[in-house]
C-alpha cells in the first residue's frame, strides 16, 4: 500500500491552475495543488506546495505544504511541512512541526477530537 504522501495514494486532485470554492468532501485521500476556499472535509487531505487554501477544514490527517488560512479540526494529526505557511487555529491532538514551517495561530491539542465533535465544526 502506498504511503499517504506518495502520488499513487491520491484518487482525488485539485490541480495547479483550479481554483475551487466551496462545500468540498472527499473519501478518498485528496491533493490540493492549486486554491480551495470554504468548507473542506475529507480524511487524509494534503495541501501540496504552492497550493493557497482558505478553508475550514476538517479531516482525520492533514499534511500541509503550501499556504492555509482558517480553521482546522483533525482527529488523528496535523504535519506542517517546510514549506508550510500557515495562518489558523488548529485543533488536534497531535502536531508535526517541521523545521521551516510558518505557523501563526492558535493550537489546541485535546486528548482525543470525537467523531460527534469533528462532524459538530464542519
Amino acid at each position: 500500500m502506498a504511503s499517504f504522501t506518495e502520488e499513487a495514494a491520491f484518487e482525488s486532485r485539485i490541480g495547479k491552475g483550479t481554483k475551487v470554492s466551496g462545500t468540498l468532501s472527499f473519501k478518498a485521500p485528496v491533493k490540493i495543488e492549486g486554491e480551495a476556499e470554504g468548507d473542506i472535509t475529507g480524511d487524509e487531505i494534503l495541501i501540496a506546495e504552492g497550493a493557497v487554501v482558505t478553508a475550514r477544514v476538517t479531516a482525520i490527517r492533514l499534511v500541509v505544504a503550501g499556504r492555509l488560512s482558517g480553521e482546522v479540526t483533525a482527529r488523528e494529526r496535523v504535519e506542517l511541512m517546510p514549506s508550510a505557511r500557515v495562518r489558523c487555529t488548529l485543533t488536534t491532538p497531535s502536531l508535526i512541526l517541521r523545521e521551516g514551517a510558518q505557523f501563526d495561530g492558535d493550537c489546541k491539542m485535546p486528548q482525543s477530537v470525537r467523531a460527534g465533535q469533528v462532524a459538530a465544526t464542519a
